[in-house]
């Protein structure tokens, strides 16, 4: 006979028992996982922001805020880290084919967000128009290779950088980390739309 409390629960899945102690561990484990996916979003976001204020001083001569948002973050770049990260998952161990799928799945984001905000506020963020391999000006043969670049630095670099300083700093220091970035972000959102969204 099997005697069952509350310090107690079956899983059926695993087949095993788990004490409340197990459960807790979980939770906490599930809990950091999201923190690291939320730090991994704005690092990418950050990231991309830098990268796309250096290339329009170098390549275009002027200096200014080419994402949506007023801060500097490109949730596009989050987003899209974020998808490559997911999409890679089963091998990591192959640097060529990492490269290949996030030029695909960068591709086909970086297409798919252009024309959506094209179609909503008829204004283009940016512009491939001339370049080789454009569909549309919203993607070209350049900005897939180039995110496919960064994808590999990304996979191989910064997020195990971005884990491991996640696991070793304190729980509370990730906790008010993520909470007060995600509140900045969404207070950059609700300004954006405000003062620019509703202008369009």
């Amino acid at each position: 006979m099997i005697y069952c409390n509350r310090t107690m629960i079956y899983n059926f899945f695993g087949g095993f028992y788990m004490t409340e102690q197990n459960v807790t561990a979980r939770k906490k484990g599930a809990l950091e996982i999201f923190e690291n996916i939320v730090i991994l979003f704005f690092v990418s976001s950050f990231i991309g922001w830098i990268y796309e204020f250096f290339f329009y001083i170098i390549v275009e001569h002027r200096v200014g805020n080419s994402g949506f948002f007023f801060g500097p973050c490109l949730p596009i770049y989050g987003f899209g880290a974020l998808l490559i990260l997911l999409a890679v998952q089963k091998f990591k161990k192959h640097p060529a084919l990492v490269f290949l799928c996030a030029c695909a799945v960068t591709g086909v984001w970086e297409y798919f967000v252009g024309a959506g905000m094209y179609a909503l506020w008829q204004r283009r963020w940016w512009d491939y128009t001339g370049l080789f391999m454009n569909i549309g000006g919203f993607v070209c043969l350049r900005s897939v290779v180039s995110f496919g670049v960064g994808a590999v630095l990304l996979v191989y670099l910064v997020e195990p950088l971005v884990i491991k300083t996640s696991e070793r700093a304190p729980s509370g220091i990730r906790h008010l980390a993520c909470f007060g970035t995600t509140a900045v972000f969404f207070f950059d959102a609700a300004m954006t739309i405000i003062f620019r969204v509703m202008r369009f």
